[in-house]
This record gives structure tokens, sequence and C-alpha cells, in this order.
């Protein structure tokens, strides 16, 4: 009797328990292809962050009182609990922290949040993608807004946006 190589049988066993490719969908007309809805596919949004408030449409969202991560749009910011704890209206620029998680990192891509409040608009850029203890990309960022009031913080980086309403008392 003659024997089967090893590596046949391994090719053997992975084709019979690889699953099945997709079925294929309804085909599209030559040259059409579809539309995402914004400009970045968000990929799937991992299940801690579904229960994050705010949400992962590109809308205006309210940073609840007690919230210290709120969702966005393409990002995920905080502490936002840390951040009021320590805000007055005279703070210096090194104070004032704020990070933003991306959804989808670009490496090339500074992050730059407008704050507006009353007519008032604040622009603050946060530079370059660093990695926080967890290894997630991430914007680490200085935000001292000026008074107290409802500042709506846009987040912008590459084709990532996100939109925060932050009461400040």
């Amino acid at each position: 009797m003659r024997a089967i190589p090893l590596f046949v049988v391994a090719l053997v066993l992975c084709g019979c328990t690889a699953p099945a490719p997709p079925a294929a969908g309804p085909a599209s007309p030559a040259g059409s292809a579809a539309v995402p809805s914004s400009p970045a596919a968000s990929p799937p949004v991992p299940a801690f962050q579904q229960s994050l408030p705010g949400s992962a449409r590109r809308e205006c969202v309210v940073v609840p009182g007690d919230a210290t991560l709120v969702r966005s749009g393409d990002f995920i910011a905080g502490d936002f609990v840390e951040y009021r704890r320590q805000w007055h209206p005279d703070l210096g620029p090194d104070l004032g922290k704020l990070f933003w998680l991306p959804a989808s990192p670009q490496l090339n891509a500074a992050l730059t949040v407008t704050a507006t409040s009353g007519g008032r608009t604040e622009t603050y850029s946060a530079g370059s993608l660093a990695t926080n203890d967890a290894g997630q990309a991430m914007y680490p960022s200085g935000i001292p807004l000026p008074a107290a009031g409802t500042w709506k913080l846009v987040a912008q980086a590459g084709d990532g946006w996100g939109c925060f309403e932050l009461t400040l008392l």
C-alpha cells in the first residue's frame, strides 16, 4: 500500500473544514458600485463600545454628566468626568486633557477639534497619533475651554468625524 504524504492529508482536511464562500449577491449593473453612506466606512463596533453613550452614526451627541467615554461617529472621546472635575475658566494650555480614539486610525492624519459656544469658536490641534496603555491608537489633546456653557466639540482627522456637546458649569 502506498503512503499518502502528510501535506496532502492536511490540504484535504483544511479544504473540508474551511467555511463555504459567501453566496453571491444580486449582480450590479456594469460600471456601478455601492456608494458608502459616509466618507469612511466604519469597522464593526466592538461589544464594549456598543454600551457607550452616544452613537456610531455621524451626529452630534450630548455628553451625559456621569459619562467617562462617549461615542460619536468615528470617535470615542473622554475622560469627560475628569475633564469636568478639573475644568475652570482660566485653564492653562497644558490642562483640559481629552483623548480621542479613532475607529479607523489614519497614520498621517492630524486631529483638529473645533469648539463652538455662544458665537465663540476655538480651534485646537492634537497633532499625530499616539498609543495608549491598551495599545490603541489615540490622539491626546489639551482643550482648555475658556468659559462655562455648552460647547460643541467637532473632532476631525482624515475621514474621521465626531461631534460632542459638552456642558460646563
